[in-house]
């Protein structure tokens, strides 16, 4: 007669064994040790499966009527064994591929084979790569309660449709987590203690659909949502996330509107926060934000017609990169402005052509209120200027017209033309284009070796003037030098 071990299958994932340690005390004999299991009635199936893996080995074996004897296979094998109980509501292929609607996975139970003893060693800390456990496709995937966080890759590259449930027990999920998948939807319980998205950690998901995220949520990781479908971003009220930095939302194809967090207080960054999202058509500001958003915050967003501001925000603001917003959007912006009148001023800044669309007296509606009304895009500053570098060896001269230009050094006997662009208020581009000799420009080559792009530079201001520029030139070795470039004035 067998050694009979009763087991507890729960809903929240977990095995209660009745028996520790869980022993077979005979050497390649089976049918010595039966499994009794009693499983929660919560968990709706109909089949029920043991998984065993090994690294020498992975079995599927069918439970019937909850019983199930330890074959001899799985005493075969010393070392590590892990076991999950796997309940479904279909019946395994033929290949042992589940391929059901419903799924249930256990928490595995890790065991050791030592010459027939299997002995307990403990239960993992977390519900690790369940995409192993269960080989097939699915349309929801149930996460038990008690699961702390999610781990990297944990359903990458599961392309079937389906959705998930992350448990309020999740405080964190890792990179990459559902990459590439076939995911339709990412629901959090009710309840939801999710601290930390960490970078990439739901990214490339082609098919993902809009998204609320928890009020739980503290710490956003870069590329965040990149390449995802969701069209709708949302965060729940009384948000505990506070900053939002460069690449948060980066390359979103699909996004239309994007509600920032209710008690944001910094959305800026060294560079793009949101950026070559060519659908997105508005975004909801909170009235929270307490650091000034720089004219790079928001980059390659065309379509880009609405900005809606909370009433009373109260934050210098630079949206020059905006240029199709519209008047409407515009003129409700000016109105949930902070009133700042007997108090010190602040700046709203919007690109010309936005400035264009407005009518006579629109612009009133925000300085008689004391704030000023910038303006991005209305005057190149460098259009019919040159400046002039000399060293005890070399000159060279950069005369720009209306985005064209040319680079010349007498010294060098060396000339080419280029175009220019901006990249914010004060950095700038240039582009070498025709005929270009780079080795005739010996360390003073105006572009990367190899190259004909320079993104280095820099417009210094005095009294709301240019006054000089500053440039990369780069040696035969590719090494980069700043140089300042002073302006030619008239008089000289």
């Amino acid at each position: 007669m067998a050694f009979e071990i009763t087991i507890n299958v729960k809903q929240n994932g977990k095995l209660e064994l009745s028996e520790e340690p869980f022993e077979i005390s005979v050497y390649r004999e089976s049918k010595r040790v039966k499994l009794l299991f009693e499983v929660d009635s919560e968990i709706d199936s109909t089949y029920h499966y043991l998984k065993f893996t090994h690294q020498k080995a992975t079995y599927l074996y069918r439970v019937h009527n909850n019983e199930f004897e330890i074959p001899k296979a799985i005493t075969a094998y010393e070392g590590a064994w892990e076991m999950s109980f796997i309940a479904c509501d279909e019946v395994a292929n033929s290949d042992s591929t589940i391929t059901a609607n419903y799924i249930y996975a256990s928490e595995p139970v890790v065991a050791t084979v030592l010459k027939g003893n299997l002995g307990l060693i403990h239960t993992s800390e977390e519900f690790t790569l369940l995409s192993q456990l269960v080989e097939g496709t699915f349309d929801h995937f149930e996460i038990p309660e008690g699961v702390s966080y999610i781990t990297t890759n944990f359903l990458a590259e599961a392309s079937n449709e389906f959705t998930v449930t992350i448990p309020y027990t999740v405080t964190t999920i890792k990179a990459h987590a559902f990459y590439n998948s076939g995911c339709t939807k990412i629901e959090f319980e009710p309840g939801s203690q999710l601290a930390t998205l960490e970078n990439y950690a739901i990214y490339r998901i082609p098919n993902l659909g809009d998204i609320d995220f928890p009020s739980s949520l503290s710490s956003w990781g870069n590329y965040n949502l990149s390449a995802c479908g969701s069209e709708i971003v949302t965060f729940g009220a009384n948000s505990n996330l506070r900053q939002l930095t460069s690449y948060a939302f980066w390359n979103i194809p699909n996004l239309k509107k994007l509600y920032l967090p209710d008690r944001l207080t910094s959305f800026t960054g060294g560079t793009a926060v949101i950026k070559g999202c060519p659908m997105l058509n508005e975004i909801w500001f909170p009235n929270t934000i307490n650091v000034a958003i720089p004219l790079e915050a928001i980059q390659d967003c065309p379509l880009l017609t609405k900005i809606t501001l909370q009433s009373n925000f109260n934050v210098n603001a630079n949206f020059g990169n905006c240029t199709s917003l519209t008047r409407e959007s515009v003129i409700q912006m000016f109105r949930n402005l902070k009133d700042l009148s007997g108090a010190a001023s602040k700046v709203l800044s919007l690109h010309q052509v936005v400035i264009d669309r407005l009518q006579e007296g629109d612009l009133d509606i925000a300085t008689d209120k004391n704030w000023t009304i910038g303006v991005v895009g209305g005057v190149d500053p460098l259009m019919g200027k040159s400046f002039h570098y000399e060293n005890s060896t070399t000159s060279i001269d950069i005369d720009f017209g209306q985005g064209i230009g040319c680079i010349s050094s007498d010294s060098l006997d060396a000339a080419v033309n280029i175009t220019y662009e901006y990249l914010t208020d004060t950095t700038f581009k240039i582009t070498l284009t025709g005929d270009y000799v780079e080795d005739r420009w010996g360390g003073y080559r105006p572009a990367p070796v190899g190259e004909r792009i320079n993104e280095t530079g820099i417009i210094t201001l005095s009294s709301g003037e240019v006054s000089s520029i500053k440039i990369k030139t780069y040696s035969a070795n590719n090494v980069g030098t700043n140089r300042t470039f002073s302006l030619v004035r008239e008089e000289n």
